[in-house]
């Protein structure tokens, strides 16, 4: 679990199985809202004095069917464990740069390094389960919402904003045949930084690029490896220094060359947000993050980015809540501080809000992939995260959830 939801002073953890979670749901809770977790990332899955629903003991389901090569799965997995359980059929799906995440991040977007090949985790998703906040039961595929525009609207809030509306219990998902990656993983300047970021934007979706900035800056690129052949972009850019890894999991840890020194414990929020490329303003704002940078209050402070684009762009914007597809990169900024130290929590969150400042103009939308209903950034978040849909959103608050029995829209 993640450092700060482990250390929180929660009222208790329940874990409910399918046939009681729906009469919980439908009765008053005291107090609200209920967390949910599934993986160990999130710093909102517990909190003081909130219950969280624990989903990893009840629903761990992972069934592949052959014929339409879908896999049926229960949230309580985390991605590894989906990847895992799908290597014995050659088969996957896009995860993110960690395999610790649960469904979580299935349903708030899903980013990694294989989105601008083959799109958001979450555009794989075929079938959702779950029970909505008011305690109904629902059971909804994506072929059953065509000319029903109310079931439509009840599939578009799901992908993307269920963490506001419903506990999700089951997912049906499209998979892949496993690909093998290049990886290329190095320190750079940081006054290289801005070329790499322009060059990426010129790269095939068949490559990303994600960096991460602490003490170094790390570049961390990726490529598919097409079927029978060798990698084209990265070992003419690395030369021997292009990795080869069998699958998503076999990527070497992301952000490990960002610090020389042994990680200490410590708390932290993290922000992402979503904008265009960068172009010939990269210069411009790695310039502005560079102050910053010299202001961070922690050590464990850090700026990092991953690229978008490609597939995740060929989405209808009104077919999902994820309403960025216009999105190039999503830079995230992770504000941390010392367990206890309230003072140091206060800058840090001062110092996360200053960046996203920074990082603003030509990154607008914000990826609510960690929940903030517990700061005072929240009301604007969900603003900048759903725009003109949040409004509809908030409709289908008040008809699914009235008692607020989740985080609060």
């Amino acid at each position: 679990m993640n450092a700060l939801a482990k250390d929180a002073r929660s009222e208790g953890r329940l874990s409910l199985n399918p046939d009681l979670l729906p009469a919980v749901l439908a009765h008053p809770l005291h107090p609200t809202p209920l967390l949910v977790s599934s993986g160990g990332t999130s710093s909102r899955c517990a909190g003081n004095g909130l219950w969280t629903l624990d989903l990893k003991r009840h629903y761990r389901e992972l069934r592949y069917h052959e014929a339409s090569s879908l896999v049926t799965i229960g949230t309580g997995l985390t991605m590894a464990e989906l990847l895992e359980g799908l290597r014995s059929h050659q088969r996957a799906l896009p995860i993110g740069l960690s395999g610790v995440p649960g469904s979580g991040f299935l349903l708030t977007g899903g980013m990694g390094p294989l989105s601008r090949l083959q799109g958001l985790a979450m555009d794989h998703i075929q079938r959702i389960e779950g029970v909505w906040g008011n305690g109904v039961a629902f059971n909804v595929h994506r072929d059953d919402v065509i000319g029903d525009e109310r079931a439509a609207r009840y599939w578009r809030a799901l992908l993307g904003a269920a963490p506001f509306l419903a506990v999700v219990t089951g997912l049906d998902l499209r998979t892949r045949p496993i690909k093998p990656l290049a990886v290329l993983q190095e320190r750079i300047t940081v006054d290289a930084l801005p070329n790499w970021i322009r060059s990426a934007e010129q790269w095939p979706p068949s490559a990303s690029l994600q960096w991460s900035w602490g003490d170094h800056v790390e570049v961390y690129a990726v490529e598919c490896v097409p079927d029978g052949g060798t990698p084209d972009l990265l070992p003419a850019l690395a030369g021997e220094a292009a990795e080869i890894c069998a699958d998503q999991l076999s990527l070497p840890v992301f952000g490990r060359l960002t610090s020389d020194q042994k990680p200490s414990p410590f708390h932290c929020e993290v922000l992402g947000r979503l904008g265009s490329s960068w172009g010939e303003q990269a210069e411009s704002v790695v310039d502005r993050l560079r102050e910053q940078m010299m202001r961070r209050p922690h050590p464990s402070c850090r700026i990092s980015a991953q690229q978008l684009g490609g597939a995740t762009g060929t989405v209808a914007a009104a077919s999902t809540s994820f309403i960025h597809r216009d999105a190039v990169w999503k830079p995230w900024i992770t504000a941390a501080w010392t367990p206890g130290d309230l003072p140091g929590r206060k800058h840090a969150l001062e110092w996360m809000d200053c960046v996203s400042h920074a990082l603003m103009a030509l990154n607008p939308g914000v990826h609510l992939a960690q929940l903030h209903d517990h700061l005072p950034c929240h009301d604007q978040e969900l603003k900048d995260a759903f725009g003109s849909w949040l409004p509809s959103l908030q409709q289908l608050k008040v008809e699914l959830d009235p008692d607020q029995r989740l985080c609060r829209l």
